[in-house]
C-alpha cells in the first residue's frame, strides 16, 4: 500500500551537466518556494517526516533549498539525501558561500554525490567538493557516493582511488567492487558500522546500482521476469517535479502521467485519496507489477520478452498501456 514517508522536492530541472544516462526532462521552470513550504506544512500534518531533494542539479536553486530547510526545521522535520553532482559551482568562493548559506538554513543530512563513469568530472573539483563540505559541517561522514555501473569501470575505479588519495584516504573493495572511501589508517574494530561513529574519521560509503533501462531500450533480453520489491526503500515518497506535478514514484519512470498523483496545491490528504484510486500505483504498492503482470497476460496481453528490470518494466507498461 502506497504510504508516503518522505517529500522529495526537485527544485530545478536545469542542471550544469548532460550525462548520457539522465532521464530528467519534466519542467524547465524552478518550484515556487512559498508553494513548496505550505505543502511541507500540509505533508508534516499528514504525518510524513522526512525531506529530502533531487533535480536536476538542486545547487542551482540555492534560495529555495534555503527557504524549505528553514521551513523543515522549524516543523521539527528530518533531512534524507540531497542529491548533487558536486561539479555545479564555478569557484571555492561560489562553492563555500552557498555550501554555508545550506549550513544556516539547518541541514544536516546526508550529501549524496552521483559520481560515476558517465559524469566524467576530475577528481580534483569532487575532492574540492567534499573537502568544502568537511570543513563547513564539521564532520566526515555526511557525504555518500551513489553510482551507476557502466561498461567503463576500470576508469571509474581509477578515478575513485585518486579520489580517495586526495582526501588522504584509502579505497575499500572487495574483489573489485568499491566499497567505501576511509582513511588509510582509520581506527581498528569489529564491523565497519562500529569504526565511524565519531564524525571525524573519513568514511565515505559507495553505493552501486546497475544502470536501469528505460521504455524505449527494450530491455527483453532476462530468462525469467524480475522479483516484487513492492517499491520498497525509498519508492514510498511524494516526488515533486520542477513543473509542481508531485508522483508517487523516486525513480525515473516518475514522469509518467500513471505515477502523477496531482499537484502541490492538492495537499497531503488529496494526493494519497488520488493514489488510492491509482490503478497503476496499486499495482506497484499494493498486488506488485508481477502479479499485475500475470493479470494482464491471463487477460491475452503479450509482451515482448522477460525483464529481470522492474523499473524498465514499469516504465514500459506505462508508456505501452495497451501493448
Amino acid at each position: 500500500m502506497f504510504h508516503p514517508e518522505e517529500v522529495i522536492f526537485a527544485p530545478t530541472g536545469r542542471c550544469n551537466l548532460a550525462c548520457p544516462h539522465c532521464r530528467v526532462s519534466r519542467g524547465r521552470g524552478e518550484l515556487p518556494a512559498g508553494q513548496a513550504v505550505a505543502f511541507l506544512e500540509s505533508c508534516r500534518d499528514g504525518g510524513i517526516e522526512r525531506v529530502g531533494f533531487s533535480g536536476g542539479e538542486p545547487f542551482l536553486a540555492p534560495a529555495f533549498l534555503s527557504a524549505v530547510c528553514k521551513a523543515a526545521v522549524d516543523l521539527g522535520m528530518l533531512f534524507d539525501r540531497l542529491m548533487t553532482n558536486g561539479a555545479w559551482w564555478k569557484d571555492e568562493r561560489q562553492l563555500r558561500s552557498t555550501l554555508a548559506g545550506l549550513r544556516d538554513a539547518g541541514f544536516d543530512g546526508t550529501f549524496g554525490l552521483s559520481h560515476d563513469a558517465y559524469h566524467g568530472r576530475d577528481p580534483r573539483t569532487m575532492a574540492a567538493f567534499i573537502s568544502a563540505v568537511f570543513e563547513l559541517w564539521d564532520r566526515k561522514d555526511c557525504v555518500e557516493i551513489l553510482s551507476v555501473r557502466s561498461p567503463d569501470d576500470a576508469r571509474y575505479m581509477a578515478g575513485l582511488r585518486e579520489l580517495a588519495g586526495l582526501l588522504g584516504g584509502t579505497l575499500e573493495e572487495d574483489d573489485g567492487e568499491p566499497l567505501a572511501i576511509v582513511r588509510a589508517d582509520g581506527p581498528a574494530g569489529d564491523a565497519p558500522g562500529d569504526r565511524y561513529e565519531d564524525g571525524a574519521t573519513l568514511r565515505i560509503p559507495i553505493l552501486r546500482s546497475p544502470r536501469s533501462a528505460g521504455a524505449d531500450e527494450g530491455s527483453w533480453g532476462s530468462p525469467r521476469w524480475f522479483e516484487d520489491d513492492f517499491c520498497a526503500g525509498p519508492g514510498n515518497v511524494f516526488y515533486v517535479h520542477p513543473d509542481g506535478s508531485v508522483a508517487a514514484c523516486c525513480g525515473f519512470a516518475n514522469e509518467n502521467e500513471q505515477l502523477i498523483l496531482g499537484t502541490m496545491s492538492d495537499g497531503y490528504a488529496v494526493l494519497c485519496a488520488a493514489a488510492a484510486e491509482n490503478a497503476h500505483v496499486r499495482a506497484c504498492y499494493e498486488t506488485g507489477l508481477n502479479a499485475h503482470r500475470q493479470g494482464l497476460e491471463t487477460a491475452g496481453r503479450r509482451f515482448p520478452g522477460k525483464t529481470a528490470d522492474m523499473c524498465f518494466f514499469c516504465d514500459w507498461l506505462c508508456r505501452h498501456p495497451r501493448g
